[in-house]
């Protein structure tokens, strides 16, 4: 465990793959310095490419005035399969074809995998919140085994146990590379999940959407279009946006609004209709993760529009980066 003072921030590295949602769960890292110094932002194939989930990390820094943060490009594709990416319902860009301002920046020298390992080593009490595919995670962890024993905490936003949302077995970050997933699964690093039963229970409706826009305050806005855009390309039958990675951030900052219990988690590599598919077992075999099973919704989002509302605008920068 960490040796941290209990009033210091804690170090947070964000393994990502930018995306709408992680968009919104990077806004909301940078809003709470009190509570999480982000150390950096490594990026993962996911939701779009490697290439676009790094620009769109840079594209939210800027938002952000955050532009002392690194931004490390790692995998480019899972560790057997090919990429399937989620452009359907993040947009081709992958923000939804939203223009952020603020300069984009630079990517740091260092490979994704390689941040992930020396920031292990180098920073006690370092949290990990990974929010895309856990490909970056993976490799480190095959790559430098003790990195599983050097991370203090491990937050995941990944699986569903009762129905994915790829297909009816898988959630897209473990479908994406399964056998990642299985790497970080067992390899003692105990993380928490918040799969997708937690998230679905959160979702943002057009009216907290309207709401959130008309405020005029912050990155709320921003924040705004994104959810805007992705509440539009996942379907308005739907009861709303989902933030499924900004929960995951919100179990760090915010943990006593979340009811976490152990389990023993497996992940099913084997090609057919199960592949990806994340089980977790509540009642018999020693626990490998905890996993957010309740949570106090409205306190939770609340919580979230405050941080987005209340964000200290920077002050604009020479240009805008184009969708």
């Amino acid at each position: 465990m960490s040796d941290q003072s209990p009033l210091a921030p804690r170090p947070l590295l964000i393994d990502c793959d930018p995306g709408i949602d992680d968009a919104i769960a990077l806004l909301l890292a940078f809003s709470v310095p009190e509570a999480l110094e982000v150390t950096g932002v490594s990026t993962v194939a996911g939701n779009v490419s490697l290439a676009s989930t790094s620009r769109n990390a840079m594209r939210v820094r800027g938002l952000a005035g955050r532009p002392e943060v690194p931004v490390f490009a790692g995998c480019p594709r899972p560790m057997l399969a090919q990429p399937v990416f989620a452009d359907h319902v993040h947009g081709v860009d992958g923000l939804g074809g939203v223009a952020l301002p603020g300069e984009a920046g630079g990517l740091a020298a260092r490979h994704g995998v390689d941040a992930i390992v020396e920031q292990a080593a180098d920073r006690p009490g370092l949290a990990v919140a990974a929010v895309g595919p856990l490909t970056n995670l993976a490799v480190a962890l095959v790559k430098r085994p003790e990195v599983a024993s050097r991370i203090d905490t491990l937050v995941v936003m990944g699986g569903g146990l009762e129905r994915g949302n790829v297909t009816p077995a898988a959630e897209f970050n473990v479908f994406f590379d399964p056998e990642a997933a299985r790497t970080v699964v067992e390899s003692g690093l105990r993380p928490v999940l918040v799969p997708l039963d937690a998230t679905h229970r959160a979702p943002v409706t057009f009216a907290m959407i309207d709401e959130l826009a008309a405020s005029g305050e912050g990155v709320a806005p921003e924040a705004a279009a994104l959810l805007r855009s992705y509440h539009a390309n996942v379907g308005t039958d739907r009861p709303g946006a989902y933030v499924h990675d900004a929960m995951a951030l919100a179990v760090l900052v915010w943990p006593e609004l979340f009811e976490r219990r152990p389990a023993r988690l497996s992940v099913v590599t084997d090609a057919g209709a199960e592949r990806g598919r994340t089980v977790a077992d509540f009642a018999s075999g020693e626990p490998n993760a905890e996993v957010v099973v309740d949570l106090d919704a409205g306190r939770f989002l609340e919580r979230l529009f405050e941080r987005l509302r209340s964000y200290p605008r920077p002050a604009p920068a020479a240009g805008t980066i184009p969708a």
